[in-house]
């Protein structure tokens, strides 16, 4: 079954825990919505999804055609290599295309 397991993950940012033991399965074709209030850890969420902030419990795996892959040990650049993005909120990235132009970037 291919799927995103996130598996008592604890991360932050320095001294900060942001992110105590959280789970999560997505499997494939399913669509899944955080919600919550600023500060609540949906970026901090998001960006230890891609390698941007180190997990400092907890696993992240992507079970893929078989293979398990720990995400937590991979370079931001090798998960996208994996398949998996995300398109940040607001305009900072590329403020002057349209919404589906930054979503064909996002995706290829």
């Amino acid at each position: 079954m291919n799927r995103l397991r996130v598996e008592g993950l604890d991360a932050g940012y320095g001294a900060v825990t942001v992110l105590r033991d959280v789970a999560i399965e997505v499997r494939e074709g399913e669509l899944v919505a955080l919600l919550g209030m600023n500060g609540n850890g949906k970026s901090t969420l998001l960006n230890s999804l891609m390698g941007f902030v180190k997990p400092t419990a907890g696993r992240i795996l992507l079970d893929w055609d078989g293979e398990e892959i720990d995400l937590g040990r991979l370079k931001p650049h090798e998960i996208v290599n994996r398949g998996i993005a995300y398109v940040p909120e607001g305009r900072r990235l590329s403020p002057n295309l349209t919404v589906e132009e930054n979503l064909r970037l996002a995706g290829g």
